[in-house]
């Protein structure tokens, strides 16, 4: 299949390899460079523009970083649209409003593109293995399209999940979840290490415990690993400034939610939006005046 990429970052990269690994006829386009030399010598072809990749393409999948980033490559000048390929399918791989997803699923209707919103989970580690969740609404029968294409970086139970801004709303509640139980458990830590609790003892416990189930980054924070990202805070905190967004159109409180977005706003404030997002812990720990260490035994690990 003809298939086109653009944005080729942590997730797009991985995702436009595992495209041209199961054989496809892969076009990719990103503003940087060295991304797109990094696919053509695995064996895609660069184009020049994000037009250029829907001349060259039956599908076009998106990986790019805000709403704002979507609609300039769909609808902006030169963007995808303005190739004028009636029958294309736009697979935006981003995590967008839902408002935005219903946008750009109706500009392409109006031009005869099918337009999926299929955010994606799993981060770099997923992307690189080829087993992302997925959750794609929007057209089903151009879903039935590219589902090949899509399992190819996804998991093959993927399902279709309804009208357009569905994915996309299961997407932002699964982030809003996940990023406010993280800040739960690092919250948790700053209380056990200020008040001296011995933190390998305190972690074995709750290891054992009910809040086992909240503790998936649990080490990276004890650690700080936090200066290498592959979920930068910035977008963290966009994921949950739109799943507040969507909360309010829905009329749904989302009380917990407010309070961590906050915390993820303020660290943005304080120029901690390049960090992993639990890097979210320093703005904790300022407000609390106390710093974390770094337990002894982990140093090593």
């Amino acid at each position: 299949m003809d298939l086109g990429f653009i944005g080729l970052g942590n997730i797009g990269g991985p995702c436009a390899r595992h495209l041209v690994e199961a054989g496809h006829r892969v076009t990719v386009f990103d503003i940087e460079g060295g991304a797109v030399d990094r696919m053509v010598q695995l064996g895609a072809r660069a184009a020049g523009s994000t037009a250029g990749v829907a001349a060259a393409s039956e599908a076009v999948f998106l990986s790019l970083p805000t709403p704002e980033a979507s609609e300039a490559v769909v609808t902006g000048e030169g963007g995808l649209l303005a190739a004028g390929r009636p029958g294309l399918v736009v697979v935006d791989l981003s995590t967008n409003s839902v408002g935005m997803a219903r946008l750009l699923f109706e500009r392409c209707r109006q031009a005869g593109v099918d337009y999926i919103d299929c955010p994606v989970s799993g981060g770099a580690w997923g992307a690189e293995r080829g087993d992302l969740a997925l959750m794609p609404s929007g057209d089903e029968a151009a879903f039935a399209r590219v589902r090949d294409a899509l399992v190819c970086f996804g998991k093959d139970s993927t399902e279709w999940l309804g009208p357009c801004g569905t994915g996309t709303l299961v997407k932002l509640i699964n982030n809003q979840v996940f990023l406010v139980a993280t800040q739960v458990f690092g919250e948790g830590y700053l209380l056990a290490a200020k008040a001296g609790l011995d933190i390998g003892s305190f972690l074995a416990v709750l290891r054992a415990s009910s809040a086992g189930l909240y503790m998936p980054l649990a080490d990276m924070i004890v650690k700080r690993q936090w200066e290498s990202s592959n979920y930068d805070l910035s977008l963290a905190e966009k994921d949950l400034r739109l799943a507040l967004e969507s909360a309010a159109e829905i009329g749904t409180p989302l009380p917990l939610t407010e309070a961590a977005h906050r915390v993820l706003a303020r660290s943005l404030e304080e120029g901690l939006g390049d960090k992993f997002f639990i890097g979210a812990m320093e703005t904790l720990e300022a407000e609390a005046g106390f710093v974390a260490p770094v337990p002894p035994d982990t140093n090593k690990s």
